[in-house]
């Protein structure tokens, strides 16, 4: 036994957001209700949409997708999320990437060893309720890890 106490294992969250303020209002609903929120640490991710260049090398094309994220810098709604998880006392670390929102938060996943992803799907019609956004798909189809999805 080691004579120092270790910390309590945190449960890893990756908040993958849009720039759509109801849709993290609704994630940030579904993250204050889950239990042991003192154990929860999070990781806030915004994907900024890769510009699209036909017919460009590849180098090039990544240096312009690097540059815009850059130029665009990290929105608002990144600020919001992490002032409200600061408010429920929940430690918050923020990433952006550029690329396929879906690709990239999968990507995140992986390299952060994240427990669970959670995501906000896109307010439907009743009919259309079994439905999700294709980036909400996309996560749920391919990821391999548990995915929580706002309502």
């Amino acid at each position: 036994m080691s004579g120092g106490s270790e910390p309590p294992d945190m449960y890893h969250v990756l908040l993958a957001i849009d720039g759509n303020n109801e849709r993290l209002e609704r994630q940030l609903d579904t993250l204050e209700s889950l239990p042991g929120r003192e154990e929860i640490r999070v990781t806030v991710l915004y994907v900024h949409e890769e510009l699209d260049v036909p017919g460009g090398p590849a180098t090039i094309i990544e240096s312009i997708n690097r540059e815009l994220d850059e130029l665009q810098g990290v929105p608002d709604v990144v600020y919001d999320a992490v002032d409200a998880l600061d408010e429920l006392g929940i430690e918050t670390e923020t990433a952006t990437q550029v690329g396929k929102p879906a690709e990239r938060i999968l990507d995140a996943a992986d390299e952060l060893d994240v427990d669970v992803i959670l995501i906000a799907g896109r307010n439907r019609s009743p009919a259309g309720k079994a439905i999700f956004g294709s980036v909400t798909q996309g996560v749920i189809l391919d990821s391999g890890h548990p995915v929580l999805v706002a309502s």
